[in-house]
């Protein structure tokens, strides 16, 4: 009976071992929020995000094209789509931490990671600082 609990602990303590070991190699990304504010072309009907601005102003066929900025939210419901260079930078979703440190996030031991939609951003009306 006594050897049978210690098999059976070894097999529950190698079990969580790997789920550890697993969780921390699965990393996770995590995609531009609503509330995201990026750059919407109108000319193109199309969005940029903001780590973009500068590839998108120093493209040749942007010189007479305005932006306005704005939230996520706006092109999408006026269906714009994403640049397709900003895109494929990867400037519309970041890479966020392991399985392990999400759960480490919603325990309160880590911080969430910062990404560059968290910024707080100026606009006519003032600073605008998104939601938590």
């Amino acid at each position: 009976m006594r050897r049978q609990q210690i098999s059976i602990l070894r097999t529950i303590a190698a079990a969580t071992g790997v789920c550890l070991i697993l969780g921390f190699g699965i990393q996770t990304s995590a995609p531009m929020p609503d509330y995201a504010a990026v750059y919407l072309d109108d000319v193109a009907k199309t969005y940029v995000a903001l780590p973009c601005l500068k590839e998108w102003q120093n493209r040749r066929n942007q010189t007479l094209a305005m932006l306005r900025l704005n939230r996520a939210s706006e092109a999408y419901a006026l269906k714009y789509e994403p640049d397709e260079v900003c895109r494929e930078t990867g400037a519309f979703s970041e890479d966020d931490r392991s399985l392990i440190g999400l759960l480490l996030v919603k325990l309160g031991i880590l911080a969430p990671i910062q990404h560059w939609w968290d910024a707080p951003y100026r606009t006519e009306q003032g600073v605008v600082v998104h939601p938590r």
